[in-house]
C-alpha cells in the first residue's frame, strides 16, 4: 500500500509539473481527474500538494492579471499618444482657421472697396451714355 501512495504521489507531482510548465490554470478536481483519483483524496490523503496546486493555481492567475494589466497600460499609452497627437492636429487647424479668418477678412474689405469702385464707375458709365444719347 506504500507503494502505491508512492506512486499515486509520484503521479500528481508529474501532472501538477506539466500543468504548471504549459502555463494552465491548475485545479484540485483538474489534477485529480488527470490523476483518475478523487479531489478529496488529494485534499485528505495530501494536503501538502493540495496547498502546491492552490499557490500554482494564484500565480497562474496572478500572471494572468499582470498580462492583463500589461496590455491595458499599453492600449492606454497608445490612447495617451493619440489624444496628444490629436490635440496638436486641432491646434494647427485653429492655427490655421485663425490665418483664414484674417484672409478672409481682408478679401472682404477689397471686395467692399472694389463694389464701391465698381458702382462709381457705373454712375459714370451711364452719366457719360446719356450724354452721347443727347448728341
Amino acid at each position: 500500500m506504500v507503494d502505491t501512495l508512492l506512486t499515486t504521489r509520484q503521479k500528481l507531482l508529474l501532472i501538477i509539473e506539466g500543468m504548471e510548465k504549459a502555463g494552465s490554470i491548475i485545479t484540485i478536481s483538474g489534477v485529480a481527474r488527470e490523476a483518475g483519483i478523487s479531489g478529496a483524496a488529494i485534499h485528505n490523503r495530501y494536503p501538502d500538494l493540495a496547498e502546491r496546486i492552490r499557490e500554482s493555481a494564484g500565480a497562474v492567475k496572478e500572471q494572468n492579471a499582470k498580462g492583463k494589466l500589461i496590455k491595458r497600460n499599453g492600449a492606454i499609452m497608445e490612447e495617451k499618444a493619440k489624444r496628444e497627437r490629436l490635440r496638436q492636429e486641432l491646434a494647427e487647424v485653429k492655427t490655421l482657421l485663425q490665418k483664414t479668418d484674417s484672409v478672409n477678412a481682408a478679401l472682404q474689405l477689397e471686395n467692399s472697396r472694389l463694389t464701391a469702385l465698381n458702382r462709381k464707375y457705373l454712375i459714370e458709365l451711364n452719366r457719360l451714355k446719356e450724354g452721347i444719347a443727347r448728341i
